[in-house]
Order: structure tokens, then sequence, then C-alpha cells
């Protein structure tokens, strides 16, 4: 089964984008589901239908869709736990809302997520799974789980005996057997599984691709080019980026001359940092893009004849790796061979100048706290190494 993820920031365009083509998808005769794990959920409006928790059909080409309802898969999964973990929070003086609150583990609706689209690789009934997901930031919650097994591992099994006590009878009932410790133990090792093999199958380039969605304004482009270097640090394979709601030529109204003056720039920005990435611009409509008829002629433009399940491409124009002791950051550049590279760090943002040109690279985390120590050319790739900092020196902030 492929999975195509398209998120962004929160009301770039991502859900019709998403529905449109999974809408496509469905219309070339591939079995197709559209799920939203989005909480402020708008699929079924972009639809044009009722939808919740389960899939269901949409239309007559065979595509069905569903709005993940994150309340109720906690509640299906962890409801009892968190309410007895709750009582004894409140026994040890604990306002109630604040013990209800700390009942639910950081991250634990984020691991329920990926555990429920594992269940339709497992079914095998689709032949294409089309995620609408949460905007950027949460998006990126959502695909870092998989690296809380080890904190969950830690933390949730290292419960007091008075806690572990207060959970058993909870846990038993929910398994109809009985239960101790190894039992919680083998449980949370199962549902950890489950995510890894998720994981291997969300970083398989062959299997899913995202598609991040923009607009084409200054503060969409930034943290789409973030969620950019997020992505890549996963391990996730961005196949295509969407630029939506461009205003087309046809508008002259002098009103709009200052915006689409200021989107002429963003978008040549854009092509300057995701190339060779191919990217699609969606124009500004008319109207709104609701119902199916709608997301049809969408389609249609965006795709034309290309079948859009297919990968739209396998270039890494971004690419973390480590060589030796150091973290390494391989950056595509085009056309500059030979070049002398300048680099500056400020905070979690590199900035580096190559001739003429400059370029600032959003770093994650672990690599905002180390230091560029050197950058060179090779190929069509500008390679920078990041070593920690001296005992006796701080990062630069």
């Amino acid at each position: 089964m492929r999975t195509i993820l398209f998120t962004g920031k929160g009301g770039v365009g991502k859900t019709t984008l998403a529905a449109a083509t999974a809408l496509q998808a469905a219309r070339m005769g591939h079995s197709t589901l559209v799920i939203s794990t989005d909480i402020a959920h708008s699929l079924a409006d972009s639809l044009g239908t009722p939808l919740d928790n389960e899939p269901r059909p949409v239309g007559a080409h065979g595509l069905h869709a569903a709005e993940l309802d994150s309340a109720q898969e906690l509640e299906r999964y962890w409801g009892d736990i968190r309410r007895r973990i709750a009582n004894v929070l409140r026994a040890e003086g604990l306002d109630a809302t604040v013990a209800s609150e700390l009942a639910v583990l950081p991250g634990l609706d984020e691991v329920l997520a990926l555990v429920r689209i594992k269940r339709y690789y497992d079914e095998g009934e689709y032949d294409v799974l089309i995620i609408d997901s949460a905007p950027t930031g949460a998006a990126m919650r959502l695909l870092a789980a998989p690296d809380l097994s080890r904190w969950y591992t830690r933390n949730l099994l290292g419960f007091s005996r008075g806690l572990a006590r207060a959970v058993l009878p909870s846990l038993r009932r929910l398994v109809k057997v009985p239960i101790g410790e190894a039992v919680i133990q083998e449980r949370l090792s199962e549902l950890f599984e489950q995510i890894e093999a998720l994981r291997a199958i969300l970083t398989d380039g062959e299997q899913t691709s995202v598609r991040l969605v923009m607009n084409p304004d200054t503060m969409s482009l930034n943290e789409t080019q973030r969620a950019y270097t997020y992505m890549n640090l996963f391990g996730l394979a961005v196949d295509a980026l969407f630029v939506n709601r461009v205003i087309p030529p046809e508008v002259q109204d002098p009103f709009f001359a200052n915006w689409k003056a200021d989107q002429a720039e963003n978008r040549q920005q854009v092509r300057q940092i995701f190339s060779p990435l191919p990217v699609f611009e969606v124009p500004l409509m008319s109207a709104e893009v609701v119902g199916l008829e709608a997301l049809g002629r969408l389609g249609d433009d965006l795709y034309g004849d290309r079948d859009p399940v297919q990968r739209l491409s396998r270039e890494e124009p971004l690419r973390f790796y480590v060589e030796g002791d150091r973290h390494m950051l391989s950056l595509r550049v085009a056309g500059v061979s030979g070049q002398s590279a300048e680099l500056e760090k400020h905070g979690d943002e590199l900035s580096i100048r190559l001739g003429n040109s400059r370029r600032t690279v959003p770093l994650p985390q672990y690599l905002a706290g180390l230091q560029p120590v050197w950058a060179q050319v090779r190929g069509d790739s500008l390679i920078v190494a990041f070593e920690e900092p001296p005992p006796d020196e701080t990062p630069e902030s």
C-alpha cells in the first residue's frame, strides 16, 4: 500500500489538496482511503459529506474517508487507565483537572494515531492511504512519535508500586485475563513493535511520500522550509511541494499589485530553496473548492494524466548523516563548483554565503547545539561538518 502524507502550516489548503489527490487516485482505479489526523477536521467539509472515526464510502469511485478522532482513540486504549491514574494523583492532593491532564502521558495521542494508521496496513483493504495531517508543528510530533518508545519504556514501566496497583485492576478488566507488571511490559512492547514497524514503512520512499503545502507568503515559506528540514531528519521522502493560492495573471486589480509582487518574489525563493523538487503552483480559485465535482476539476488540473499515487520525485536536496565522529549536512546547490562557503550560526539557524547567494537553513535541535567547523562543495552538493563545541565554550545563541 502506498501512503501519501500532506502537511503544512494551518490554513494553507492542505485538506483540499489531499482530498483532490485522493479523489483523483480513486478515479484512476486505486482503492483509496483518505483520513484526517488534524484535531481541527475539515475533510468532511471539503468532501461535502459527513465523516466519523471509521472509513465510509464517498462518491462512486471507490473512495473512502474518515476523520480520526484522537479523543475516541485515547478513550478506547487509555480511558480506564487514565481515570485510575487520575484518582491516585487526586489522592495525593492534586487538583482534579491537573490530575486528569497528567494521567495522559505526553505524546500518547500521537502514538495511538500511529497505531491506528498501522491497522490499515495490516488489514490490506486499500491500495492507497492519503493522510491529511495536522498543521506542521503537530505533524512533526506525530512523525517523531516512534522515538518516544524509549521514553515510555523508561518512565511508564518505572511506575511506583502504588501506582501500578492502581493501574493493574483497570487493565485486568480491559483484557479480561490475569495481568501483572510483566504483562504490562508485554503489552507496551507490542505497541512499540507496531510503531517501529510503521516507522519502517513511513521512512521507505517506495511506500511513503510526503507532499508539503504552502502559500506564497513569507511566514508560510519559513515554516515550510523548517518542516522540510525535519522531514529529512526523520528520514521521510518529500516528493513534491504545492504552492497554493497563487494570484493568477488575469487578476489586474491594482489592490492586488503588492500581493502579486510579494508572491512572485516568494515563488522565486521556493524554486531556489527546494530545487530540484517538483513544485506545483495552484492558482487562487474564484470560488471555494468544496464537493466532489470541484475536487475532481482540481485533481485534473493538478495531475492531468499523471498517476498521483506514484512517487513524483527521488531528489534529496537536503540530507543529514554521520561521517566518523562528525554530523554532516548535505545541501544541493548548482553551478558553484570550487567556490568557498562562509558560515554563520545564530541559534538554530545556519546562514550560508556561497558566492553572491545567501541561504538560511533551519537546524534540527541536536545540530543547533553543535558548531559548524568547515564547508566544501562536492559535486552538486555543499557539505557542512558539525562538531561538539570545546568544553569551555557554549554554542552561539
